[in-house]
C-alpha cells in the first residue's frame, strides 16, 4: 500500500453531493402508466448545490389518490422532510464513512479502522441490501445483536446512532429509527451482554508488582507503564509527550497531540515512520491537564538525564524532544510495548489484561478514594462523568446477608436484654388525640 494512499474509495452516486431539496414543483397534472398500469406524478427539484434534477414516484392505483400523495409530497418539499433518492444502505455507508467521516469530520486512522470493520463484518452482511428509506427499527437490532463483544456492540451503537442521525439530517432517512437502541438492546440481551463486575482491572499491588519488575527487566517500558498507571493516559498519547509538556512547577502535564498512523496525506511527514505520524487528539476533551506525583518526576529527570547522554555521544541523534523514545531519539509507535509487557505478565502470578486497561485501573481506584467523578473524567479526557462511571469504573457488588436469628441468639445467650424487657409491638397515637385537643369545648 502507498505511503501517500492509506485506503481505497469507493465510487458513490453523485446525488450523495447535492444537498437537501431547498425547492421542488409539480411538473403537470398525474399521468397513466400503461406498461405498469398504475398512476405517476413527477417532480422537478432544486438543490442546495444548484442542481436540479426530475424525479417520478408511481404505483398508485387511481388518479385522485395520486394526486393526494402529489400534494402530500409538496408539503414534505416545503418543511424540508422530502426523500428524493433512494439508497441501499451498503451506498450510504460508503458516502458516510469514505467521504463524510473522513473528508468532512477528519476522523483518525483507528477510528477509520474499526468503522469499516464493524460495516464489512456486521452492517453489509446482515442489511446492507436493504433501503435506507424503508428500513426497520428491527433490522438494526437484528444486526446488533450479532455483536457478542460488549465493547464492540457499544462502539457499533454509537456508530449507527451518529451515522443515522446524519442521513435523517440530510434526508436520505424519514424517520427515527436509532434513538434508545442502548436501552432496547439491554432489554432484550441481558443475558448474553457481559456485566460490568466481570471486566477485571488491576489492583493497587499488582500494578506495584508490574512497576517493579517492569524497572528491572523492560527498563525501557518503565516510563510510560509509570504514565499509564498514575496519569491515565492513553499509549497513543504517551509516545507522542514532549519535555516541553511538563510543567515540573505546578507538577502537571499537558497532553497536547498524540501518535498514530494518519489516512491523510499532508499529515504523513517523511522523516518519521508511517505509523508514528503526529496527529490531532482523539478528541476536544482530551486536550488536558494531569497533575503527576513527584515520583513520577523524578523518572522524568532520570529520563532527560539519559536523553541527552545519549544526545551527547549520537552525533546521528533524532533531537525530536520526546519523553519516550529510542536510543536514537526516533519515537515509538504505539505497539512497541507488546513484546515486553507480554514478558513481564508472564512473570507474575495474576491474568494479564490489556495495556489499555491501565486507564480504567487508574479510574477505579481514583473512585476508590473517593476521589470526585467529574475529576476523573477531566484526567481521563471524556466527555462526561456518567460515560467514566459506567464504562471505566468497575465495581464490586456486595453481598447482602440476613443475620437477625444470629444476632437474636447472640443477645440472648449473653443476657443483653434487661430482665423487664417486653417484646410486644408499640403504636404510635392515632389521630384522634389531636382532635380531643384541638377541639376541646
Amino acid at each position: 500500500m502507498s505511503r501517500k494512499k492509506a485506503y481505497p474509495i469507493p465510487d458513490v452516486s453523485k446525488t450523495f453531493f447535492y444537498g437537501n431539496v431547498v425547492s421542488g414543483r409539480s411538473m403537470g397534472d398525474v399521468v397513466y402508466l400503461k406498461s405498469r398500469k398504475n398512476y405517476s406524478f413527477r417532480l422537478f427539484l432544486i438543490f442546495e448545490s444548484g442542481d436540479t434534477k426530475i424525479v417520478q414516484r408511481s404505483g398508485y392505483p387511481d388518479r385522485q389518490l395520486t394526486r393526494q400523495k402529489r400534494d402530500e409530497t409538496l408539503m414534505q418539499i416545503s418543511k424540508g422532510t422530502f426523500v428524493p433518492f433512494s439508497y441501499s444502505v451498503k451506498e450510504f455507508y460508503d458516502y458516510w464513512l469514505y467521504y463524510h467521516m473522513i473528508q468532512e469530520k477528519h476522523i483518525t486512522y483507528n477510528t477509520f479502522t474499526m468503522y469499516r470493520n464493524l460495516i464489512r463484518k456486521y452492517i453489509n452482511p446482515f442489511i446492507g441490501t436493504k433501503w435506507l428509506n424503508k428500513l426497520k427499527r428491527k433490522d438494526l437490532v437484528k444486526a446488533l445483536h450479532k455483536i457478542s463483544s460488549k465493547d464492540q456492540q457499544r462502539t457499533a451503537i454509537g456508530m449507527i446512532t451518529g451515522s443515522l442521525r446524519y442521513a435523517k439530517s440530510r434526508n436520505y432517512l424519514p424517520y427515527n429509527i436509532y434513538d434508545g437502541l442502548s436501552a432496547e438492546l439491554r432489554r432484550k440481551n441481558a443475558s448474553t451482554v457481559t456485566k460490568k463486575s466481570n471486566s477485571p482491572v488491576y489492583t493497587v499491588e499488582q500494578i506495584t508488582r508490574l512497576l517493579c519488575l517492569c524497572r528491572e527487566k523492560e527498563p525501557q517500558l518503565y516510563l510510560p507503564m509509570l504514565l499509564a498507571a498514575t496519569a491515565g493516559l492513553r499509549i497513543s498519547e504517551i509516545i507522542a509527550l514532549r519535555y516541553e509538556d511538563i510543567d515540573f512547577l505546578n507538577k502537571k502535564i499537558s497532553v497536547e497531540r498524540q501518535l498514530g498512523r494518519s489516512i491523510y496525506p499532508n499529515e504523513q511527514s517523511s522523516n518519521r515512520p508511517i505509523l508514528s505520524q503526529e496527529l490531532k487528539l482523539k478528541t476536544k476533551r482530551s486536550r488536558r491537564t494531569v497533575e503527576l506525583a513527584d515520583f513520577v518526576l523524578e523518572e522524568i529527570l532520570f529520563e532527560r538525564q539519559r536523553y541527552e547522554k545519549h544526545r551527547t555521544e549520537d552525533p546521528s541523534f533524532l533531537d525530536l524532544g520526546y519523553l519516550c523514545c529510542r536510543e536514537n531519539g526516533q519515537c515509538y509507535h504505539r505497539r512497541f510495548y507488546a513484546k515486553a509487557y507480554n514478558r513481564l505478565t508472564e512473570q507474575c502470578d495474576f491474568p494479564r489484561l490489556p495495556w489499555r486497561k491501565f486507564r480504567n485501573s487508574y479510574a477505579t481506584i481514583l473512585a476508590g478514594y473517593k476521589i470526585n467523578m467529574k475529576t476523573i473524567s477531566e484526567c481521563l479526557g471524556h466527555y462526561s462523568p456518567d460515560f467514566t462511571s459506567k464504562v471505566y469504573v468497575v465495581t464490586k457488588n456486595l453481598s447482602a446477608y440476613d443475620i437477625s436469628e444470629a444476632i437474636e441468639e447472640y443477645v440472648s445467650a449473653n443476657h443483653l436484654l434487661p430482665e423487664d424487657y417486653d417484646p410486644k409491638i408499640l403504636f404510635l397515637p392515632d389521630d384522634s388525640i389531636y382532635k380531643k385537643w384541638f377541639f376541646i369545648k
